[in-house]
C-alpha cells in the first residue's frame, strides 16, 4: 500500500489525529448502536423491534454514508455538515436518554462535542 498525500498530512498531525479520527469512528458505530437500541425498546423488543431497530441504523449509516463519510457521493461541507453531524450524534444521545440511560447518552454527547471540536482544530474535516 502506497502512503497519498493525505497519508503524509495525518502522520504529520500525529498520534492524537489518529486517537481523535478512531474515537469519530467509535462515535459513528455508537451512534448506530444507540439509534438501532432504541428502535428496540421502544417497538417492545422481538422481531418488530428488531425491524425497526435494524431499519433505523440502516437509514442513519446511509445518510452518513451519502453526506459525511470521507468518500460520499455529496459530501457536505461547513455548516450543512455539522448540521448532519448533529442531527446523528445529538439524536443518539436524545434515543440514549429516551430509554433511561441518561450517563451514557450524556457520555456520548459530551464525547461527541469535544471529539468535534478536536476534528475542527487539527483540520480533519476531510477524514
Amino acid at each position: 500500500m502506497t502512503a497519498t498525500a493525505s497519508d503524509a498530512d495525518l502522520d504529520e498531525r500525529g498520534a492524537l489525529a489518529v486517537a481523535v479520527l478512531g474515537v469519530r469512528f467509535l462515535l459513528e458505530l455508537g451512534a448506530l448502536a444507540a439509534v438501532a437500541y432504541w428502535g428496540v425498546v421502544t417497538a417492545g423488543g422481538g422481531l418488530t423491534g428488531a425491524a425497526l431497530g435494524l431499519g433505523l441504523a440502516l437509514v442513519v449509516a446511509a445518510v452518513w454514508g451519502v453526506f459525511v463519510s470521507p468518500k460520499a457521493p455529496s459530501r457536505l461541507d461547513g455548516a450543512p455538515r455539522l448540521a448532519v453531524e448533529a442531527l446523528v450524534f445529538g439524536g443518539a444521545a436524545v434515543c440514549l436518554f429516551a430509554t433511561g440511560q441518561v450517563a451514557l447518552g450524556t457520555a456520548f454527547a459530551l464525547v461527541a462535542v469535544v471529539d468535534r471540536a478536536l476534528v475542527s482544530w487539527l483540520s480533519l474535516d476531510s477524514y
